[in-house]
Formats: C-alpha cells, sequence, structure tokens
C-alpha cells in the first residue's frame, strides 16, 4: 500500500511542477502582450493626437482640416493618463516598468 502512496506522491508533485511551469509561461506570454499593447498605444496616441482619436474624439479633425494648421512635432505629445488600453490591466504597469508579475 505505501508503494501507491509514494506513486501517488510523485504523480502529484509532477502536476505540481508542470503547473508552477506552465503558470510562468503565461504569466511572460502576458508581460509580453501588455508591452506590446503599451508601445501600440503609445504609437498611436502620438500619430492622433493632432487630429483626435478614440481617447480625445475627433473635434480637432473638423476645425484642423478647416483651417490648413501645419502639422507640428511640439502637437504630437499627449499625457499618460490617456493611456486607457495599457492601464486597464491589474499587471500592466509592473509588465512595462519590469516589475514582478504575479
Amino acid at each position: 500500500m505505501s508503494s501507491k502512496t509514494n506513486v501517488g506522491n510523485l504523480d502529484t508533485r509532477q502536476e505540481l511542477a508542470e503547473l508552477v511551469r506552465r503558470r510562468a509561461e503565461i504569466s511572460d506570454t502576458l508581460a509580453n502582450l501588455e508591452r506590446q499593447i503599451y508601445a501600440f498605444e503609445g504609437s498611436y496616441l502620438e500619430d492622433t493626437h493632432q487630429y483626435g482619436n478614440i481617447i480625445s474624439g475627433w473635434d480637432r479633425y473638423l476645425t484642423a482640416t478647416k483651417s490648413g494648421v501645419p502639422t507640428d512635432k511640439k502637437m504630437r505629445k499627449f499625457k499618460e493618463n490617456e493611456r486607457l488600453f495599457s492601464r486597464s490591466s491589474i499587471t500592466s504597469m509592473s509588465a512595462v516598468t519590469g516589475g514582478i508579475v504575479d
């Protein structure tokens, strides 16, 4: 009977080790995805800041196209609080800053 118990414990430990390994892989994948979302969102906000975007609306689009305002690189800045998508996850800031994702 004790040999069956030892085999059962060994299987349980192997299963636990596999689950821990899978959890680490999933955490790494999640962190990579969150870094990509952060980068893509920053690019989107910079590219669309002058005319408008999904976050700030498109009110400036009509005024900028009617008045013929030239594109200004200074106008391409955005505020960090405009990051709606990359801030929607609890672990996103730790993934972007290199912190531990748990």
